[in-house]
């Protein structure tokens, strides 16, 4: 049976091969390197502590109206973006002591008119549990855009049906603690430009 002949890659030197394999991977990298952006650290905001509140089948849904402002010494003419960090610590005290089904405290987001789900945890009776929200705050500040990001958070509690009865309990109250804090950069730049401060509130 004939060998098959060599590809033109085997034929050349085996130390010329890995010269040109490195080459490859210093030209790979080398690309990454031109089109990834200059950022600044991340300048975090003060902790916001939000009003607390109680929620009840009756209550429903509670949504709490967020604003993120940066600003520097100078007018930005960067872009800046970053993240906020939605911390809530929730309480359930059930209506009936045996009730067994657990309600789960739900952490969403509002754009426009469309609610996105993005963190639950399942409540024990009078313990309070934690639950963390992230939401990305994408670029702005260039060109005039003002540098403010206006989000909604939406707290609400979710009951699952009893699954002897198929009914859905009375899940009683959960009471509600809750923070916000962002964490935001600037883009195209290696380093925080000098005043360059971060702050949440409430409307």
């Amino acid at each position: 049976m004939r060998r098959a002949s060599p590809s033109v890659f085997e034929r050349i030197p085996t130390a010329a091969r890995t010269w040109a394999s490195r080459l490859v991977l210093l030209l790979a990298c080398a690309s990454v390197v031109a089109t990834s952006r200059n950022q600044s650290e991340d300048v975090a905001s003060p902790v916001h502590t939000g009003t607390p509140f109680q929620l009840t089948t009756e209550t429903g849904r509670v949504t709490r109206t967020v604003v993120v402002r940066a600003s520097a010494t100078k007018k930005l003419s960067d872009p800046v973006e970053g993240e906020v960090h939605i911390k809530a610590k929730a309480k359930w005290t059930p209506a009936d002591p045996a009730q067994t089904t657990k309600p789960s405290l739900v952490i969403s987001h509002l754009h426009g008119e469309t609610l996105y789900e993005d963190r639950r945890s399942v409540l024990e009776p009078d313990v309070a549990v934690a639950v963390e929200s992230m939401e990305f705050l994408s670029e702005k500040c260039s060109d005039d855009q003002g540098c403010e990001w206006t989000l909604q958070a939406v707290f609400g509690i979710d009951v699952q049906s009893d699954a002897d009865s198929g009914t859905v309990a009375d899940p009683g109250t959960v009471d509600v603690e809750w923070t916000a804090q962002a964490f935001m950069h600037v883009l195209d730049e290696s380093s925080v430009p000098k005043g360059f401060t971060v702050s949440v509130s409430e409307p």
